[in-house]
């Protein structure tokens, strides 16, 4: 038998509403939150069948750049930055309370989701965040969504195309909810460049462009990236002309047996 592991085009994150009047006005503490998540422990609960990404981009696609990566984790530097939000050792400066926020999931009935959300509790906890999880049904989620009523919420992106342009159309403003831009997030230089792009041939120019606006994506972090799952194929080793494929639509033609 013969494994293909491969990447999905699918990107998971929780998404930080962009019009919340805590979240959304404090880029610091969306970095010291995104810092605060540790990937080897999120890979560990997945048995190793995700990987941790560091850009919207997907990472067989052009404009993904591995090496841009200001948010590792790293708790200490998330303590320090999560004091320069406002929130030392948690807490409310004004009010001395520990922050409390409320992450949204859907599908309540998923037992993978729920342990992925508890462990990103966990992973708050280690920072001083308390993390209240509100469970609904699929409807329920897709309508606070819909309405910005969700603080914060886990979800996914499943590419529809292999170009880059189809995951960076989820932080253009026009696109805010209930569009794909699920988070509210409004950059005018991201309108911009994402308007120019889409008109343009595929070119390094291009591909350039799409380095600097999911860098500008990485800086504000309207997401906190978690997940970029891994696809596992199992075939006999007599199969030929076998290969993973983003988008394998028609592919068994070509597939043969060797005796």
């Amino acid at each position: 038998m013969k494994l293909s592991v491969s990447p999905q085009l699918r990107i998971s994150y929780i998404g930080f509403n962009m019009d919340d009047p805590v979240l959304g006005t404090n880029v610091l503490l969306r970095r010291a939150m995104t810092l605060a998540f540790n990937s080897e422990q999120w890979i560990r609960l997945h048995n190793g069948r995700v990987r941790r990404p560091n850009s919207p981009i997907p990472s067989m696609l052009a404009g993904y750049e591995a090496e841009y990566n200001p948010w590792p984790f790293d708790l200490e530097r998330a303590r320090g930055m999560l004091a320069e939000a406002g929130y030392p050792e948690g807490r409310d400066l004004g009010t001395g309370r520990r922050l409390e926020l409320t992450l949204d999931l859907g599908r309540a009935d998923d037992v993978e989701l729920r342990q992925s959300a508890e462990l990103f509790v966990a992973f708050m906890e280690r920072l001083g965040i308390v993390i209240r999880l509100s469970l609904n049904n699929g409807p329920a989620f897709y309508e606070k969504l819909e309405r910005r009523q969700a603080q914060m919420f886990l979800l996914s992106w499943l590419g529809d195309y292999p170009d880059a342009e189809n995951f960076l159309q989820c932080f253009y403003g026009p696109n805010a909810s209930p569009g794909p831009n699920r988070a509210n997030y409004v950059n005018p230089e991201f309108d911009r460049l994402l308007e120019q792009v889409r008109v343009m041939p595929d070119s390094p120019e291009r591909t350039e462009r799409y380095r600097t606006m999911a860098r500008m994506v990485i800086d504000d972090c309207p997401w906190l990236l978690v997940s970029e799952p891994l696809s596992y194929v199992l075939h006999q080793r007599r199969v030929a002309n076998y290969k993973s494929h983003l988008f394998p639509f028609g592919m068994e033609k070509y597939y043969r047996l060797n005796p």
